[in-house]
């Protein structure tokens, strides 16, 4: 093999080497008060939509759906909760550091409570709520997660 295809196979091979590593994006700039301003509106997106939630009209007992309701309402109230201390953590000065497990656990809830919510059925008004939540959270992510995709509605 002569030299030049011996170049040429090392930057052919190189080429399919760096291709098949995954591109990550990379993580909006840091801006403390956006990323304190957005948490805030979370924060009382989050309050609404769990205050709407509980004035929605529960499933019946002993219906296929009350299991998943219960366990709904529980994730939207830790959604509150760990929204509401994100946004005080933040408020303090906290940074990115700092405030990444609170995002992540939010996240985690959520996802989890995108899941219960698929079978479950929800008034309009918590539709409106949770797709406020939604856009505030699609807004957020790219500050902690580059590869964030944007959350839509659950569906069913």
């Amino acid at each position: 093999m002569t030299s030049i295809s011996r170049s040429f196979l090392a930057l052919a091979t190189l080429t399919v080497a760096f291709a098949a590593v995954p591109v990550h994006a990379e993580l909006a700039k840091w801006d403390q008060a956006k990323v304190t301003g957005l948490a805030k509106q979370l924060a009382d997106s989050t309050n609404a939509l769990y205050d709407t939630f509980y004035k929605q009209p529960p499933p019946s007992v002993g219906s296929m759906q009350a299991r998943e309701y219960q366990q709904l309402r529980q994730r939207v109230r830790m959604i509150k909760m760990e929204a509401g201390s994100l946004s005080a953590s933040l408020a303090k000065g906290e940074g990115y550091e700092e405030t990444l497990p609170s995002y992540d656990s939010l996240m985690e809830l959520v996802r989890d409570a995108r899941r219960i919510a698929q079978g479950l059925f929800t008034t309009q008004d918590v539709q409106t709520k949770a797709a406020a939540t939604r856009a505030i959270l699609n807004e957020l992510s790219p500050y902690y997660d580059p590869d964030a995709e944007p959350l839509g509605p659950a569906t069913r």
